[in-house]
């Protein structure tokens, strides 16, 4: 893939300061000698269509990375790779004379699973029912599960997921937040880490891998049960890292590995924490 002339890059979202993109990306142009830019900015619904489009074809921008609110916007400005089509929402743009969209979530979680040398999951409970949630329901039928569960504040919104779920040739079915699952090989949470506080305990002593989105603050709730329980743990820190590999070498062309990649965002977040 040749980007030759295109040298900025940065990851929007409402808020978009808090992301880890930029030191993961930073890191990896340092390491393939490229002399990039990369940002963090703040975008919000009504400023995206304007932003995107000033940039869109500008020869000096190879692309974007989107976090919420827009994964599902995002697809409106370029053509979508199947993920992306299938779960509704991407995360990588990338600019040029045909525009495209790839929702690199997906073969992140895979790429963060077998990284850590994880056993096929064959049932999974998943908490929440967004683009995230979406995203580890494709990856979990990339990773040949059979079974999932979605577990959700209100069951009746649901409706999508589980027609993805089903669609894929999963079984499936929603269930309240709170109800008993019954053993899983994983439980896997895409909801506010506050959400899950009634719940944490329950839920990891019935699976043997906990994933939580969200990486800061840790450990979660989740995490924390996780820990207590002897369960294998993954947070959101595994899933950014993962992506990152595909959507680096989509905006650059070059490589990176998802060790390099966990490691700059793991160093990112303890120097912001003082540690």
């Amino acid at each position: 893939m040749n980007r030759s002339g295109r040298h900025r890059a940065a990851v929007i979202g409402d808020p978009a300061h808090h992301s880890l993109s930029p030191a993961i990306h930073r890191a990896g142009y340092e390491a393939n000698g490229l002399d990039w830019r990369y940002e963090a900015i703040t975008v919000s619904a009504e400023e995206l269509d304007g932003f995107v489009r000033a940039r869109l074809y500008d020869p000096a921008w190879a692309g974007l990375s989107v976090t919420a609110p827009h994964k599902e916007a995002i697809v409106a400005y370029g053509e979508p790779d199947e993920p992306t089509r299938l779960v509704g929402g991407g995360n990588t743009l990338v600019f040029g004379p045909h525009p495209k969209v790839y929702n690199t979530d997906v073969p992140g979680f895979v790429r963060a699973w077998r990284a850590h040398g994880l056993d096929r999951p064959r049932s999974a409970a998943i908490l929440g029912n967004g683009a995230t949630a979406r995203s580890l329901v494709l990856a979990l039928a990339g990773l040949a599960a059979r079974e999932v569960v979605v577990l959700a504040r209100r069951p009746e919104r649901a409706t999508s997921i589980l027609e993805l779920t089903r669609a894929l040739g999963l079984s499936a079915e929603v269930r309240p937040l709170g109800e008993d699952v019954g053993p899983v090989d994983l439980v896997a949470s895409t909801i506010p880490a506050s959400a899950t506080a009634a719940h944490a305990a329950s839920l990891a002593s019935g699976t043997r891998v906990v994933f939580d989105a969200v990486y800061d603050p840790w450990p979660t709730p989740l995490g924390t049960a996780a820990e207590q329980a002897g369960r294998v743990s993954l947070n959101g820190l595994d899933l950014l890292a993962g992506q990152a590999v595909d959507q680096f070498f989509l905006l650059t062309g070059h490589e990176v590995t998802f060790e390099d990649c966990r490691s700059a965002a793991g160093r990112e977040l303890k120097r912001r924490s003082g540690l």
